[in-house]
């Protein structure tokens, strides 16, 4: 733990998204992670890179896909994720997310570590088919609600504000809230392409103020550590300088194979199945520190993952609390 806040504030990642896998069940527009099929690490490989990874000082995981639950041993995998240490947050669809799943996962999660936040952008069956691909609105809404009556999972929704939904924020925002869940959202990106795809009915374009507008409205509602990424996000809609993204100093990614990269949309560079992260850390970001540089400032984007932490950490207040929540 002591590792994790010295990472905090010396430059070195404290949050890891994992892809588990890249299959899924959604054939989301925002998303390109689907069309891939990438080799899956085994039980035991996940197992040694995530000791490493615990060693180094990472301190939370999302674990995401793809979809995660559709990987048949996706409770053995949080399982030794929680015993590692790690703060586990599933981020799922929320399509496979049932009475079976939760019981198994709050089984699981006699430690408190163990999190669950459903996707869900739009409470319109028509507007869910077309942005994420399949008609299963009503499974989701119905997982959702059963997810609430798991307390101890401290469940949440994310929603991924685009030209189609921005007018539902608070809808969703006042559902979520009523089923007692946390609600986070962040705006469409589509810079690279590399886990995003390009949709050009998704942008916000002409109704970016009005969605401004709503965000600003809704972020009066929402936890005080939570708005410094609201404020960050809305500077970045406004094409404001929002300074270094959080890849390679506060968070980084792991794929299905393996592979580590800075972030979702960079490609994959070094094999964390070969090599130790402990021992060669320093090296790799040094070499890496251009590239990453040079991709915020040409095509910044703006994710929970590469934006988030750096969000509260440059405010002293909320940079204490969030210190509070990972001592926790």
């Amino acid at each position: 733990m002591l590792r994790s806040v010295l990472n905090m504030f010396t430059g070195r990642p404290t949050l890891c998204v994992f892809d588990l896998t890249t299959r899924c069940n959604s054939r989301c527009s925002m998303c390109s992670i689907w069309k891939r099929r990438e080799k899956e690490m085994t039980f035991d490989e996940i197992d040694r890179v995530f000791s490493d990874l615990r060693r180094f000082g990472i301190h939370t995981i999302f674990l995401q896909g793809g979809e995660p639950l559709v990987r048949k041993d996706v409770y053995e995998v949080i399982k030794t994720l929680d015993k590692k240490g790690f703060r586990t947050v599933v981020l799922t669809n929320g399509i496979l997310l049932n009475e079976k799943a939760l019981e198994r996962l709050d089984n699981l999660n006699s430690s408190g570590r163990i999190s669950v936040t459903v996707s869900l952008d739009t409470l319109d069956r028509k507007k869910y088919l077309k942005i994420r691909g399949v008609d299963k609105l009503d499974t989701v809404m119905k997982n959702i609600k059963l997810l609430s009556g798991y307390p101890g999972l401290r469940g949440g929704v994310h929603a991924t504000i685009t030209s189609i939904n921005y007018m539902e924020l608070e809808d969703i925002h006042n559902l979520v809230s009523k089923l007692g869940l946390e609600f986070t959202f962040n705006t469409y990106n589509d810079i690279k392409n590399y886990a995003s795809s390009s949709d050009r009915n998704l942008h916000l374009g002409r109704k970016m103020d009005a969605a401004i507008k709503e965000m600003e409205k809704l972020k009066k509602k929402m936890p005080l550590i939570y708005r410094p990424f609201i404020d960050d996000n809305i500077r970045y809609l406004r094409g404001e300088n929002i300074g270094q993204c959080d890849a390679f100093e506060n968070s980084f990614r792991v794929t299905s194979e393996g592979m580590l990269s800075p972030c979702l949309e960079f490609p994959p560079v070094y094999d964390l199945k070969k090599h130790d992260i402990n021992r060669n850390w320093k090296e790799w970001k040094d070499k890496m520190q251009c590239a990453i540089r040079r991709c915020y400032t040409r095509t910044p984007c703006f994710y929970g993952c590469t934006r988030g932490t750096g969000s509260v950490k440059k405010r002293p207040t909320f940079a204490f609390l969030g210190m509070m929540h990972t001592i926790k």
